[in-house]
């Protein structure tokens, strides 16, 4: 667990901080998986069109985008903010390079999705 902390200190301070104003897309369902983002405050409007459910994920951090970057894949939901919002922000590339360079990364980053799945599970809403 300590191990993971300290992995999860390293990674955090490797991201580029943007921000974002309320409203604005992050990605778009299908759009290609270039980037990973890390909700450090505010929050985002997780939605997938073709499954008519939508997720809201306020002031909780949380790693988004993961599993697409590491699939080279793309975006399977589309992300807006809903409200001013900070990320943290890592490209596939610099990405895929803290998986190596961290010791602890990978196994911090597959408990990082696990977490995010079980928010989906959780809280995901029909419309």
């Amino acid at each position: 667990m300590k191990q993971l902390l300290e992995t999860e200190k390293k990674v955090l301070a490797s991201g580029i901080e943007i921000k974002y104003l309320a409203e604005e897309f992050l990605f778009r369902q299908g759009q290609k998986a270039e980037f990973v983002f890390y909700l450090h405050c505010g929050s985002i409007l997780l939605e997938w069109p073709n499954e008519n459910k939508r997720l809201v994920i306020e002031n909780k951090p949380i790693f988004i985008g993961i599993n697409e970057v590491l699939q080279g894949g793309k975006y399977t939901c589309t992300a807006m903010t809903t409200d001013m919002s900070e990320f943290l922000v890592f490209d596939r590339a610099y990405f895929n390079q803290l998986i190596t360079e961290f010791d602890h990364a990978k196994d911090y980053f597959e408990s990082m999705m696990l977490e995010f799945t079980s928010q989906l599970d959780l809280q995901t809403i029909k419309v």
